[in-house]
């Protein structure tokens, strides 16, 4: 399918697949078993079938991932679980951070070694290792039928399943419930009162953002939780008419946004040495009350809390609107699995990937990183931080920006902003960071 002439996917509305959710909970399989020609008249029947020597040969299966960060506990507890149900199946995880993953995978697959199982984003990044025959068409598998549709779309291309979605995360104003209480400071409506906010806890010397962009990806989130609002909210067709030719980075609110994202540092409101931070060290700050806020994804709860289990967190989405406008949310898949189509071990994979989907195991990932749910026969316990915020996706949600461009544009946002941060745009300025992701999804889009 041409990049240029494809219809972008719709957004993945939280609320809708939440409310679809509250069904009660059922039963997926994915045992098969091997069926033989019955015997003739004239044969004696059949003994009892016993498992093979093939069926119980050792293997092990290599799988590249960027989740342990995120599901760490989970992954090692489903492992386990796994190698408990079928002892002869090892799995040999190697993880990746996510800004690296996208680079590595590709370096894998263009070298024929690829590992068996690997990570999948959602949206547009999956159509190359798709048109390439990289990935594994899973549609024939049992949990397929079981997903919300949104989500089920977000792993898919062409009307075929690539990947098991597992989760999905919105991004937002994570604070400490305990420092607003002390200094009677209220959620804020609009951008007016989150800066007003930030002079407050400014004045208290308590760091009002905490923010790690030495680890790239953090970069990243302060735009994606302005842009549903400042650009999606009143035109949900910008990729596409970026895609059409008819709309650019440099020319449109992307300049807006990221001039805001530079005042934010300028007026001290971030901690220092923020390119020299990172996300962990973020966290830190943040489950220590020595930040009151930080923009980050609703993943990252369960890290913060993992330092401090005491530490009383709230969620609301960024306001980056005018008093009286309507604020969106930042929402998206975040973690899927797949497979190497070639691997050598095909029907293993597929056990390892539809005990993943198991309504028990998927729902242990979801309480471990206090994540919404892709399913529709699982109903985890959300939490008070997460309840929190569902008022405001009632709203609206748009998805995660790089779901819809195409590959290499966020990599280049992501160095881009660095370099505008090292002093504020003057050697390297906010335009020539646009016209560069520009130039990179022009690039891309006709590949």
């Amino acid at each position: 399918m041409s990049v240029r002439k494809r219809t972008l996917l719709g957004t993945v509305s939280l609320v809708t697949m939440l409310s679809l959710a509250l069904g009660g909970c059922g039963n997926s399989g994915s045992n098969s078993s091997n069926q033989s020609a019955g015997p003739d008249a004239n044969s004696k029947p059949a003994a009892p079938s016993t498992s093979t020597v093939e069926d119980d040969k050792p293997v092990t299966l290599k799988m590249l991932h960027f989740m342990e960060a995120e599901a760490g506990p989970t992954l090692k507890e489903v492992n386990k679980r796994f190698h408990e149900k079928y002892p002869n199946i090892k799995i040999e995880y190697e993880n990746a951070p996510v800004d690296q993953y996208q680079t590595l995978i590709r370096t894998r697959f263009a070298s024929g070694d690829a590992p068996d199982l690997l990570g999948v984003f959602p949206g547009t990044w999956k159509e190359q290792f798709v048109q390439s025959g990289y990935l594994m068409d899973l549609s024939d598998r049992p949990w397929v039928a079981r997903l919300q549709e949104g989500a089920k779309n977000m792993e898919s291309q062409d009307g075929k399943v690539y990947a098991l979605p597992l989760d999905q995360n919105a991004i937002g104003v994570i604070y400490n419930k305990k420092i607003f209480s002390d200094l009677s400071l209220s959620i804020p409506q609009n951008w007016d009162e989150f800066l007003a906010l930030c002079d407050n806890l400014k004045a208290e010397k308590i760091t009002p953002l905490a923010i790690g962009n030495k680890d790239l990806w953090v970069t990243q989130l302060i735009p994606y939780a302005m842009a549903p609002t400042a650009i999606y909210r009143d035109n949900p067709n910008f990729d596409q008419e970026m895609y059409d030719g008819k709309a650019v980075f440099a020319d449109s609110t992307w300049t807006k946004m990221m001039q805001d994202y530079v005042m934010l540092d300028q007026k001290g409101y971030f901690n220092k040495g923020v390119l020299g931070t990172s996300y962990d060290q973020m966290v830190q700050l943040m489950a220590t009350g020595k930040a009151g806020m930080m923009v980050m994804g609703s993943w990252a709860l369960s890290a913060v809390l993992a330092v401090n289990p005491d530490v009383d967190l709230g969620m609301f989405p960024l306001p980056y609107a005018a008093e009286g406008e309507k604020v969106l949310v930042s929402s998206a898949i975040a973690l899927g699995i797949g497979a190497y189509a070639k691997t050598e071990h095909p029907e293993e994979v597929k056990k390892y990937i539809d005990f993943w989907a198991e309504p028990e195991n998927n729902e242990l990932l979801l309480k471990q990183a206090q994540a919404f749910p892709v399913f529709t026969d699982v109903n985890p316990d959300l939490g008070a931080t997460l309840k929190e915020l569902l008022p405001y996706l009632n709203v609206g949600t748009y998805s995660f920006l790089d779901q819809n461009w195409p590959q290499g544009v966020q990599e280049k946002m992501f160095t881009g902003i660095q370099s505008v941060l090292i002093d504020g745009g003057k050697t390297y300025s906010i335009d020539d960071m646009l016209k560069d992701m520009d130039k990179v999804f022009l690039e891309k889009m006709n590949q």
